[in-house]
Protein backbone atom coordinates (compact mmCIF):
# COMPACT_ATOMS: atom_id res chain seq x y z
CA UNK A 1 0.00 0.00 0.00
CA UNK A 2 1.76 3.50 -1.09
CA UNK A 3 1.87 6.39 1.64
CA UNK A 4 -0.15 8.21 -0.78
CA UNK A 5 -3.34 5.86 0.32
CA UNK A 6 -2.45 6.29 3.32
CA UNK A 7 -2.43 10.01 3.90
CA UNK A 8 -5.51 10.64 2.51
CA UNK A 9 -8.17 8.89 4.84
CA UNK A 10 -6.08 10.49 7.71
CA UNK A 11 -6.03 13.81 5.81
CA UNK A 12 -9.49 13.87 5.26
CA UNK A 13 -10.63 12.40 8.76
CA UNK A 14 -8.26 15.68 10.19
CA UNK A 15 -10.11 18.46 8.09
CA UNK A 16 -13.80 16.95 8.95
CA UNK A 17 -13.06 17.17 12.58
CA UNK A 18 -12.60 20.94 12.01
CA UNK A 19 -16.47 20.73 11.23
CA UNK A 20 -19.17 21.54 13.33
CA UNK A 21 -20.73 18.33 14.65
CA UNK A 22 -24.57 18.85 12.85
CA UNK A 23 -22.75 19.70 9.95
CA UNK A 24 -20.20 16.37 9.93
CA UNK A 25 -23.41 14.18 10.40
CA UNK A 26 -25.33 16.10 7.52
CA UNK A 27 -23.32 16.35 4.68
CA UNK A 28 -19.68 14.46 5.89
CA UNK A 29 -20.50 11.83 3.29
CA UNK A 30 -21.15 14.29 0.79
CA UNK A 31 -17.58 16.29 1.45
CA UNK A 32 -15.57 12.88 1.55
CA UNK A 33 -17.01 11.90 -1.79
CA UNK A 34 -16.07 15.55 -3.12
CA UNK A 35 -12.26 15.08 -1.81
CA UNK A 36 -12.17 11.43 -2.92
CA UNK A 37 -12.78 12.44 -6.22
CA UNK A 38 -10.59 15.69 -6.17
CA UNK A 39 -7.56 14.09 -5.24
CA UNK A 40 -8.19 10.43 -7.22
CA UNK A 41 -5.10 11.02 -8.83
CA UNK A 42 -3.19 14.29 -7.25
CA UNK A 43 0.19 13.94 -5.59
CA UNK A 44 1.48 14.80 -2.54
CA UNK A 45 1.29 18.70 -2.38
CA UNK A 46 -2.15 18.26 -4.18
CA UNK A 47 -3.81 16.22 -1.32
CA UNK A 48 -2.30 17.99 1.19
CA UNK A 49 -3.54 21.54 -0.69
CA UNK A 50 -6.96 20.66 -0.94
CA UNK A 51 -7.05 18.93 2.72
CA UNK A 52 -6.05 22.34 3.74
CA UNK A 53 -8.89 23.61 1.51
CA UNK A 54 -11.10 21.61 3.39
CA UNK A 55 -9.97 21.94 7.06
CA UNK A 56 -10.21 25.88 6.42
CA UNK A 57 -13.34 26.21 5.68
CA UNK A 58 -14.18 23.97 8.17
CA UNK A 59 -12.68 26.55 10.78
CA UNK A 60 -14.74 29.36 9.03
CA UNK A 61 -17.74 27.53 9.81
CA UNK A 62 -17.13 26.85 13.40
CA UNK A 63 -15.91 30.52 13.28
CA UNK A 64 -19.46 31.88 11.50
CA UNK A 65 -17.18 33.62 9.10
CA UNK A 66 -18.45 32.40 5.59
CA UNK A 67 -20.60 33.99 2.76
CA UNK A 68 -23.65 32.85 4.26
CA UNK A 69 -23.00 34.97 8.15
CA UNK A 70 -23.06 38.73 9.02
CA UNK A 71 -19.91 38.65 10.22
CA UNK A 72 -18.63 36.92 6.81
CA UNK A 73 -20.23 40.07 4.50
CA UNK A 74 -18.90 42.29 7.31
CA UNK A 75 -15.47 41.24 6.53
CA UNK A 76 -15.86 41.36 3.13
CA UNK A 77 -16.98 44.61 3.19
CA UNK A 78 -14.37 46.12 5.41
CA UNK A 79 -11.44 44.47 3.72
CA UNK A 80 -10.86 47.73 1.59
CA UNK A 81 -10.60 49.72 4.05
CA UNK A 82 -8.67 47.68 6.50
CA UNK A 83 -5.75 47.27 3.53
CA UNK A 84 -6.20 51.52 3.43
CA UNK A 85 -6.00 51.94 7.09
CA UNK A 86 -2.73 49.44 7.25
CA UNK A 87 -1.39 51.56 4.75
CA UNK A 88 -1.93 54.87 6.52
CA UNK A 89 -0.34 53.51 9.53
CA UNK A 90 2.41 51.97 7.82
CA UNK A 91 3.54 55.45 6.06
CA UNK A 92 3.07 57.23 9.39
CA UNK A 93 6.65 57.35 10.68
CA UNK A 94 7.92 58.09 6.58
CA UNK A 95 5.62 61.01 6.92
CA UNK A 96 5.32 62.25 10.37
CA UNK A 97 8.18 61.52 11.55
CA UNK A 98 11.50 60.93 9.45
CA UNK A 99 14.01 62.03 12.31
CA UNK A 100 13.31 58.48 14.01
CA UNK A 101 13.41 56.59 10.23
CA UNK A 102 16.88 58.40 10.29
CA UNK A 103 18.03 57.62 13.76
CA UNK A 104 17.23 53.76 13.66
CA UNK A 105 19.03 53.72 10.04
CA UNK A 106 22.53 55.21 11.41
CA UNK A 107 22.02 54.31 15.21
CA UNK A 108 24.95 51.93 15.84
CA UNK A 109 21.94 50.27 17.16
CA UNK A 110 21.13 49.73 13.58
CA UNK A 111 20.76 45.53 12.85
CA UNK A 112 19.53 43.77 9.21
CA UNK A 113 16.26 43.24 11.71
CA UNK A 114 15.75 47.00 12.53
CA UNK A 115 16.06 47.65 8.82
CA UNK A 116 13.38 44.84 7.90
CA UNK A 117 11.14 46.27 11.07
CA UNK A 118 11.46 50.09 8.77
CA UNK A 119 10.93 49.19 5.40
CA UNK A 120 8.72 46.09 6.26
CA UNK A 121 5.49 47.92 7.21
CA UNK A 122 5.52 51.00 4.56
CA UNK A 123 6.07 48.00 1.61
CA UNK A 124 4.12 45.21 2.58
CA UNK A 125 0.58 47.76 3.56
CA UNK A 126 1.38 49.48 0.50
CA UNK A 127 1.56 46.49 -1.70
CA UNK A 128 -1.95 44.94 0.04
CA UNK A 129 -3.35 48.17 -0.97
CA UNK A 130 -2.43 47.93 -4.28
CA UNK A 131 -3.54 44.64 -4.77
CA UNK A 132 -6.97 45.76 -2.92
CA UNK A 133 -7.80 48.38 -5.40
CA UNK A 134 -7.12 45.89 -8.26
CA UNK A 135 -9.14 43.25 -6.79
CA UNK A 136 -6.14 40.80 -6.62
CA UNK A 137 -7.63 38.67 -3.75
CA UNK A 138 -5.48 35.84 -3.72
CA UNK A 139 -2.42 37.91 -3.72
CA UNK A 140 -3.85 40.52 -1.27
CA UNK A 141 -3.66 37.05 1.35
CA UNK A 142 -0.48 36.57 0.52
CA UNK A 143 0.20 40.07 1.13
CA UNK A 144 -1.44 39.86 4.40
CA UNK A 145 0.57 36.99 5.37
CA UNK A 146 3.27 39.23 4.81
CA UNK A 147 1.93 42.24 6.50
CA UNK A 148 1.66 39.96 9.88
CA UNK A 149 5.30 39.07 9.09
CA UNK A 150 6.40 42.63 9.23
CA UNK A 151 4.20 43.58 12.55
CA UNK A 152 5.57 40.13 14.65
CA UNK A 153 8.98 41.88 13.02
CA UNK A 154 8.81 44.34 14.60
CA UNK A 155 7.68 43.38 17.61
CA UNK A 156 10.99 41.28 17.94
CA UNK A 157 13.17 43.95 17.33
CA UNK A 158 11.53 46.69 19.78
CA UNK A 159 12.24 43.85 22.18
CA UNK A 160 15.40 42.95 21.48
CA UNK A 161 16.02 46.55 22.36
CA UNK A 162 14.81 46.54 26.07
CA UNK A 163 14.02 44.53 28.75
CA UNK A 164 11.78 41.41 28.81
CA UNK A 165 9.61 42.90 31.44
CA UNK A 166 5.54 43.40 31.07
CA UNK A 167 5.59 47.08 30.66
CA UNK A 168 8.00 47.22 27.98
CA UNK A 169 6.17 43.69 25.61
CA UNK A 170 2.80 45.53 26.37
CA UNK A 171 4.59 48.81 24.67
CA UNK A 172 6.09 47.33 22.60
CA UNK A 173 3.05 45.62 21.11
CA UNK A 174 1.04 48.58 20.49
CA UNK A 175 2.81 49.46 17.35
CA UNK A 176 3.59 45.51 16.13
CA UNK A 177 -0.29 44.64 16.63
CA UNK A 178 -2.40 46.84 14.30
CA UNK A 179 -0.25 45.13 11.63
CA UNK A 180 -1.13 41.51 12.88
CA UNK A 181 -4.36 42.48 13.35
CA UNK A 182 -5.02 44.16 9.70
CA UNK A 183 -4.03 41.13 8.32
CA UNK A 184 -5.44 38.54 9.92
CA UNK A 185 -8.75 40.40 9.06
CA UNK A 186 -7.85 40.49 5.41
CA UNK A 187 -7.00 36.91 5.91
CA UNK A 188 -10.41 36.45 7.44
CA UNK A 189 -12.63 37.57 4.99
CA UNK A 190 -14.57 34.77 2.69
CA UNK A 191 -13.03 34.91 -0.69
CA UNK A 192 -15.77 34.00 -2.04
CA UNK A 193 -17.26 37.70 -1.61
CA UNK A 194 -14.09 39.33 -2.45
CA UNK A 195 -15.29 39.68 -6.63
CA UNK A 196 -13.90 42.24 -8.84
CA UNK A 197 -14.17 45.72 -6.97
CA UNK A 198 -17.12 48.48 -7.67
CA UNK A 199 -14.88 52.10 -8.09
CA UNK A 200 -16.16 52.58 -5.37
CA UNK A 201 -14.74 49.92 -3.37
CA UNK A 202 -11.32 50.70 -4.80
CA UNK A 203 -11.85 54.39 -3.53
CA UNK A 204 -12.39 53.23 0.15
CA UNK A 205 -8.50 52.01 -0.22
CA UNK A 206 -6.74 55.41 -0.32
CA UNK A 207 -9.98 56.38 1.89
CA UNK A 208 -8.72 53.91 4.57
CA UNK A 209 -5.08 54.80 4.70
CA UNK A 210 -6.06 58.68 4.89
CA UNK A 211 -8.01 57.62 8.30
CA UNK A 212 -5.25 55.18 9.53
CA UNK A 213 -2.61 57.82 9.19
CA UNK A 214 -5.03 60.53 10.97
CA UNK A 215 -6.11 57.87 13.46
CA UNK A 216 -2.10 57.06 13.97
CA UNK A 217 -1.19 60.45 14.36
CA UNK A 218 -4.07 61.16 17.13
CA UNK A 219 -2.40 58.41 19.13
CA UNK A 220 1.23 60.68 18.87
CA UNK A 221 2.54 57.38 17.07
CA UNK A 222 1.94 55.05 19.80
CA UNK A 223 4.13 57.21 21.90
CA UNK A 224 3.37 56.92 25.02
CA UNK A 225 4.49 60.01 26.46
CA UNK A 226 1.30 61.67 24.57
CA UNK A 227 -1.70 59.62 25.98
CA UNK A 228 0.13 57.69 29.02
CA UNK A 229 -1.99 58.15 31.87
CA UNK A 230 -5.18 59.78 29.83
CA UNK A 231 -8.43 57.67 30.53
CA UNK A 232 -9.63 59.53 26.83
CA UNK A 233 -7.36 56.55 25.71
CA UNK A 234 -10.83 55.06 25.82
CA UNK A 235 -12.11 57.19 23.28
CA UNK A 236 -9.68 55.43 20.82
CA UNK A 237 -10.86 52.13 21.60
CA UNK A 238 -14.42 52.54 22.11
CA UNK A 239 -15.38 54.89 19.19
CA UNK A 240 -14.66 52.04 16.96
CA UNK A 241 -16.45 49.12 19.16
CA UNK A 242 -19.77 51.21 19.11
CA UNK A 243 -19.46 51.23 15.23
CA UNK A 244 -18.72 47.45 15.36
CA UNK A 245 -21.70 47.41 17.30
CA UNK A 246 -24.10 48.67 14.76
CA UNK A 247 -23.45 45.66 12.83
CA UNK A 248 -26.51 43.91 15.33
CA UNK A 249 -28.57 45.89 13.80
CA UNK A 250 -28.01 45.15 10.21
CA UNK A 251 -25.94 48.19 9.89
CA UNK A 252 -22.80 47.30 7.77
CA UNK A 253 -21.26 50.56 6.77
CA UNK A 254 -20.56 52.08 9.97
CA UNK A 255 -19.77 48.61 11.15
CA UNK A 256 -16.91 47.89 8.44
CA UNK A 257 -15.65 51.46 9.53
CA UNK A 258 -15.13 50.45 12.99
CA UNK A 259 -13.92 47.35 11.86
CA UNK A 260 -11.08 48.97 9.94
CA UNK A 261 -9.81 51.16 12.61
CA UNK A 262 -10.13 48.77 15.53
CA UNK A 263 -6.97 47.11 14.70
CA UNK A 264 -5.15 50.22 15.25
CA UNK A 265 -6.11 51.76 18.16
CA UNK A 266 -6.76 48.45 20.70
CA UNK A 267 -3.37 47.96 21.64
CA UNK A 268 -2.39 51.34 22.26
CA UNK A 269 -5.80 52.13 23.98
CA UNK A 270 -5.20 49.05 26.40
CA UNK A 271 -1.69 49.64 27.06
CA UNK A 272 -2.70 53.57 27.99
CA UNK A 273 -5.67 52.53 29.91
CA UNK A 274 -3.30 50.29 31.75
CA UNK A 275 -1.19 52.91 32.52
CA UNK A 276 -4.23 54.95 33.79
CA UNK A 277 -5.48 52.65 35.74
CA UNK A 278 -2.61 51.90 37.20
CA UNK A 279 -2.05 47.97 36.64
CA UNK A 280 -3.14 45.46 35.03
CA UNK A 281 -5.65 43.91 37.62
CA UNK A 282 -7.16 47.87 37.94
CA UNK A 283 -8.05 47.73 34.67
CA UNK A 284 -9.76 43.96 34.21
CA UNK A 285 -12.38 45.28 37.38
CA UNK A 286 -13.17 48.67 35.61
CA UNK A 287 -13.78 46.89 32.57
CA UNK A 288 -15.55 43.71 34.15
CA UNK A 289 -17.39 46.61 36.23
CA UNK A 290 -18.26 48.34 32.66
CA UNK A 291 -19.14 44.89 31.24
CA UNK A 292 -21.47 44.39 33.83
CA UNK A 293 -23.00 47.70 33.70
CA UNK A 294 -23.58 46.87 29.92
CA UNK A 295 -24.71 43.71 30.52
CA UNK A 296 -27.50 44.72 32.42
CA UNK A 297 -28.25 47.90 30.67
CA UNK A 298 -29.20 45.29 27.61
CA UNK A 299 -31.15 43.42 29.37
CA UNK A 300 -33.34 46.04 31.01
CA UNK A 301 -34.03 47.72 27.20
CA UNK A 302 -34.66 44.34 25.46
CA UNK A 303 -37.34 44.11 29.02
CA UNK A 304 -38.96 47.15 27.94
CA UNK A 305 -38.85 46.63 24.25
CA UNK A 306 -40.84 43.23 25.12
CA UNK A 307 -42.90 44.70 27.40
CA UNK A 308 -44.30 47.47 24.85
CA UNK A 309 -44.42 44.97 22.31
CA UNK A 310 -46.87 42.92 24.08
CA UNK A 311 -48.88 46.59 25.34
CA UNK A 312 -48.88 46.71 21.55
Amino acid sequence: MSMQTIDRPIALRAALQLYPARYRRERGDELAAVFADSTAEADRPTLLREALDLAAYGLRMRARLTAASAAGRLLALAVPLVAGTAAGAGLYPWVNDPDLIAWKLDSPLSSPLMVLAVFGPPVATMLLAVAAVLGHWAAARVLSVAVIGTGLVGLADSLALGHLDGWWVLYSSTSALPFVLSGLLVLAAPGDLLGRPSWQNRALVPLGAAVGLLVVTAQGGYDTHYLMNDPWAALLLLAPLLLVSFAARGLLVPAAIGLAVLPLTVSFSLFSLWESAGGIWNLLAIGGAGASFVAVAGLGWRGLEGMRRSEA
